[in-house]
């Protein structure tokens, strides 16, 4: 049996990287007492893109950046930049599984929320192999 990569890992990895190279917390589930500036991690696709020699999984990861509530966008600017720059600094995921590749999909959307925060969603992917093929 091939052991898959695990969700929790990869939330535990992106927060990890957050956390360490912003100011902002990095949290998979809010609390209602959260106070922004933070972020929060949705993973929302997982795909399977095997090649010849290798069993990889692309998976999709939504980065939420809240800001505090204000007028301007600044802010938000400023968190989205901050989030971008932490994480070109590849994850850090266990053996055995490798990380090929971290690619930043860019800001998505800014939208305002009811409570006068302002809320931007940045895409991350990362495609981990967890397996070699082999022939017999």
């Amino acid at each position: 049996m091939l052991k898959q990569f695990p969700l929790t890992e990869l939330v535990k990895a992106v927060q990890a990287n957050i956390q360490k190279n912003t100011d902002m917390r990095c949290y998979d589930v809010v609390p209602k007492d959260a106070v922004s500036p933070f972020t929060y991690i949705q993973v929302v696709n997982v795909e399977n893109v095997d090649n010849k020699t290798m069993f990889m999984k692309n998976h999709e990861v939504w980065i939420h950046v809240i800001a505090d509530s204000t007028h301007s966008s600044v802010p938000i600017y400023k968190l989205v930049q901050a989030v971008e720059e932490a994480m070109t600094e590849d994850i850090t995921i266990p053996d055995p599984f490798i990380l090929i590749m971290q690619t930043d999909d860019g800001l998505q959307t800014i939208q305002d929320e009811e409570t006068g925060e302002k809320h931007a969603i940045v895409v991350f992917k990362f495609l981990i192999a967890y397996g070699f093929k082999t022939k017999i």
